[in-house]
């Protein structure tokens, strides 16, 4: 998320990454670290860390092709990550008030989600990350995250700091981040009269404003005592 002249926009990044387990999964033994955490600092104490997978990580494009060979029908992209999008922008929705509430003139941060998906593809959010691993505990990590800081470098950074023009012969360097992958999915500047408007209930919770709430509250007690 970025905000620029107190503006606090969103983006979700198209590429991504599976942690593996070096154990068989089982139900049998919920207890097992080495089974149901894929954590990079539980994984690689065991000897088979990076056996099948390079340090346990698959790309997208690597665990299509498992779902393929399986047998599963399911594009990766389109089905689940698509669902894993639209979990991250009402993720947004919910706490824009609440993130950056001063609206700095320019800030930016990098939030790492971790998702799970189950045995019939459906995708659940597990949790958001302000301060996610950059580890580059793999080949694919080692392409990944430094194109992925470089773009959101180039979203955050170089609007208020134009980078100067690149010479041809050097543009070849870092390929990765020509073209960026992140994708808006939440601009305040053009939601802010739906969100002001959303009601109030449990469901959403944190997205109207202290201050609008309470100036609902004062027109509230308004109309009391105009009634009595």
């Amino acid at each position: 998320m970025s905000t620029i002249g107190g503006n606090l926009q969103g983006y979700w990044y198209t590429d991504g990454y599976l942690r593996t387990s070096s154990r068989e999964f089982t139900l049998k033994n919920v207890s097992n670290r080495y089974v149901h955490l894929t954590n990079d600092a539980v994984q690689k104490k065991l000897d088979d860390y990076g056996k099948f997978e390079s340090g346990n990580k698959l790309s997208y494009h690597e665990f299509q092709k498992y779902l393929d060979s399986q047998g599963i029908k399911c594009d990766f992209v389109k089905d689940v990550t698509a669902k894993m999008r639209q979990l991250v922008q009402d993720s947004m929705r919910a706490v824009s008030r609440k993130v950056d509430p001063h609206r700095k003139h320019a800030s930016f941060e990098i939030f790492g989600y971790d998702f799970m998906i189950d045995e019939d593809l459906n995708t659940w959010l597990i949790e958001v990350n302000t301060n996610p691993c950059f580890e580059l505990s793999s080949p694919y990590l080692a392409r990944l995250i430094p194109a992925m800081v470089e773009n959101a470098l180039k979203i955050a950074v170089d609007p208020l700091f134009p980078p100067p023009p690149i010479p041809a012969s050097k543009k070849h360097c870092c390929p990765d981040a020509q073209d960026n992958k992140f994708e808006l999915v939440f601009n305040e500047r053009e939601d802010a009269a739906e969100l002001k408007n959303l009601p109030i209930d449990d469901n959403m919770n944190g997205i109207i404003e202290e201050e609008e709430m309470e100036e609902e509250g004062s027109d509230n007690e308004e109309d009391e005592e105009e009634n009595h």
